[in-house]
């Protein structure tokens, strides 16, 4: 019922129906309106939901008159309904090159550009399209789709009016103003009278404004599956880590309080409200309701922490999901708050975003407090960050926490790729099938921050999210990435900061600590000189190559020379295990950086034994040719020198080379690299005290028939 009839039923005599007169938002004074006329075939065909008779009738208009561009512009338009991109493409690169200057041409590629996944470009030949033609409706219509994602609803709503005021009986520009406009005069006509009828009973006044909240959504993107109830902020929410093994995170969890269980659900900035398993769903006695969609349940209420959201529809997976997990928890469920993700001190903050200056959803702010975030497009629950490549081209990735590895379409990579995009050994998942992850290290630079140079990149099918967002995304921006920073989310402006976390490894980041200086809690056992007997000798057996590594890979080396010590014995050729803690890499200038941690080894008998071990010296092969690029095996490529090569004396072993230039012989000084000009190591450097090798080049290299000297936390060798 339209809120002006609700408010007259209920006897609000003298109130002035105001929507209806209030003043039309300025359009140029040049531009008449467009006439009413009988429909054309099509155009009937159009109105009436018959596409495929619809572009037969405007293909064979077509023939009959090639230079119709305003018919070229409604069968593109038709085309992308049908789904039929590649051919709308095709014949909207005809109208612009027939007619380049052309506003239905220029908005018919425009079109296809907000289709594609570009609305940079899009946004561009509307511009041109209404320069050409300032009067052209659809022009107008187009570029409200373009503002509406860059949470522009002020603009959004203004240029719905002037294409209604131009063109009122085009199909799709009544449908916008009646859905959007008009709503929203009849909800500030609400308000404005609310605010002055002071003798308004209670009952009718709170009807009037829960009638004005539920039309509110379709005036900006809305994706809420839930009513949250008002809380007192800021509210504080510890996000629990994600742990399949001691030793790696792949999420983080919110503790969520369910009628009859507790769960941990998996915090994702890509997910809408919550998605749980049917197991879940059946302990708590939820059903679906009757006008809610398949596979969803309806959940009275639920809280998380201090808040408490009630009447929601909640997803259920019959299949479980990676890891065992309870589900997905959308991070767009808080988005009425600005949202920290605080991922080094796993906690979320939730403060409140300032308030707007009217009733209606305005337009994204550009005042100086919101200088250090950046713009980005908002399509349902989506925050989609514009990324740049190194050829120029700019792709849309949304925000996803709640996947570990960064993903991107087959179609991105290839375009955007100088090598035949191929794949490493397929990744196994729960459901048995493999996740592809591309070999090739891709260059990206997004929200003002230094490019970095990201590899382990999946491959990912992006069909369910550009049916839920309305065109085509690019990739998924995950916490191998996004870890790195502290994130301040508003999902109602459309920005985002991308916070560079202190101490903690950062892409990109300038200025990068090399040490544990600022990390006390790191700090070798002995941080003086060593002796050359208490350290372990080991190969690089294949070359090492920061752009190949991803987080959680492991990696091995060859024990040189016998150790002892209480607990272990390492013989010759046993192997030392280290897995890499980060990989990470800018440009201007070149820079890269491989956290990597070794712990464990093949003691006799006791194989892959825990032993922690600090990397604290590396040599490069002395054969220059064998250094940095080359990965085959030792026994392939010609091997390397070993650092204790040189012929043993009495007493014990004989470096020939210098381990601590400035230290007592027969000593190694931790942080010692020889032969590597570009490369520096902090032995405790790393997140989570881990060694840290940085590069001033692009990749960290570290060629086969390298050495890594090794002291050991415990004992001293017997």
């Amino acid at each position: 019922m339209p809120i002006a009839s609700f408010l007259l039923r209920h006897s609000l005599i003298g109130f002035a129906i105001s929507w209806s007169t209030l003043p039309a938002l300025a359009q140029p004074a040049s531009c008449p309106a467009v006439p009413a006329h009988s429909p054309t075939p099509a155009e009937s065909a159009y109105a009436n939901g018959d596409y495929p008779g619809a572009e037969n009738l405007y293909t064979q208009q077509l023939a009959q008159h090639p230079d119709d561009a305003a018919a070229g512009a409604a069968l593109v338009h038709l085309l992308l309904i049908e789904g039929k991109v590649s051919q709308a493409a095709t014949q909207a690169a005809a109208l612009v090159a027939k007619s380049p200057s052309s506003a239905p041409a220029l908005t018919a590629q425009a079109e296809v550009e907000y289709r594609l996944g570009q609305p940079a470009l899009a946004s561009k030949d509307t511009d041109k399209a209404l320069a050409a033609d300032a009067c052209y409706a659809p022009a107008h219509l187009v570029h409200s789709r373009l503002l509406r994602i860059q949470s522009m609803y002020a603009s959004e709503r203004a240029e719905i009016q002037r294409a209604y005021d131009i063109d009122p009986n085009n199909p799709d520009i009544q449908r916008a103003y009646q859905g959007i406009v008009s709503p929203a005069n009849e909800i500030q006509g609400v308000a404005d009278s609310l605010k002055t009828m002071k003798n308004l009973d209670a009952d009718t006044r709170q009807k009037a404004e829960e009638t004005v909240h539920s039309m509110m959504p379709l005036l900006h993107e809305h994706s809420q599956t839930c009513q949250v109830l008002p809380a007192a902020d800021p509210v504080e929410l510890p996000i629990i880590p994600s742990m399949p093994d001691p030793k790696h995170i792949v999420g983080y969890k919110l503790e969520v309080q369910l009628p009859q269980t507790k769960v941990r659900l998996l915090v994702d900035t890509a997910a809408s409200g919550l998605y749980i398993t049917k197991a879940i769903a059946d302990e708590n006695g939820f059903k679906q309701g009757p006008n809610d969609p398949q596979g969803t349940v309806h959940v009275d209420s639920f809280r998380v922490g201090p808040l408490e959201f009630r009447d929601c529809v909640v997803g259920v997976s019959n299949t479980a999901f990676e890891g065992n997990s309870d589900g997905f928890i959308g991070a767009d469920i808080f988005s009425q708050w600005m949202i920290t993700l605080n991922f080094r001190e796993q906690k979320m903050v939730l403060s409140a975003l300032p308030s707007e200056p009217g009733v209606l959803p305005g337009d994204r702010p550009a005042t100086p407090d919101v200088a250090n975030f950046a713009p980005v497009y908002r399509r349902r629950q989506y925050l989609l960050v514009p990324i740049t490549f190194k050829d120029n081209s700019e792709k849309l990735f949304v925000v996803a926490t709640g996947m570990f590895y960064s993903a991107m379409t087959a179609d991105a990579a290839h375009s955007v790729s100088n090598m035949k995009v191929n794949f490493t050994n397929g990744e196994q998942t729960i459901s048995g099938a493999k996740i592809q992850v591309y070999r090739e290290v891709f260059d990206m630079q997004f929200a003002k921050q230094p490019q970095i140079h990201q590899g382990h990149i999946l491959e990912f099918d992006p069909s369910v999210v550009d049916r839920n967002a309305g065109f085509d995304i690019a990739g998924m921006l995950g916490l191998d990435v996004l870890r790195a920073f502290t994130l301040h989310l508003d999902y109602r402006d459309g920005l985002v900061q991308f916070e560079p976390a202190t101490g903690e490894s950062t892409p990109g980041l300038k200025g990068r600590t090399l040490s544990a200086e600022n990390n006390p809690a790191c700090q070798l056992q002995d941080e003086g000189d060593r002796s050359i007997n208490s350290t372990i000798e080991a190969r690089v057996k294949f070359g090492l190559d920061s752009g190949q590594l991803k987080p959680g890979k492991e990696i091995w080396v060859q024990n040189i020379n016998p150790w002892v010590q209480k607990d272990c014995r390492l013989d010759e050729d046993a192997q030392l295990y280290g897995h890499v803690i980060e990989s990470t890499s800018t440009r201007n200038p070149d820079s890269s950086h491989l956290s990597i941690a070794f712990d464990h080894a093949d003691c006799t008998g006791h194989p892959k034994r825990p032993l922690t071990l600090r990397l604290i010296g590396i040599a490069a092969p002395p054969d220059e040719s064998s250094r940095s690029h080359d990965a085959l095996p030792t026994e392939v490529s010609g091997g390397g020198r070993s650092v204790s090569n040189a012929a043993a004396a009495t007493g014990g072993w004989v470096f020939d080379d210098n381990l601590n230039p400035t230290g007592p012989p027969h000593t190694v000084h931790p942080g010692i690299v020889l032969r590597m000009p570009k490369i520096t190591l902090a032995p405790v450097g790393g997140p989570g005290c881990s060694a840290l090798i940085s590069a001033t080049e692009r990749s960290v290299r570290i060629g086969a028939g390298a050495e890594l000297i090794f002291a050991v936390e415990g004992a001293p060798p017997e």
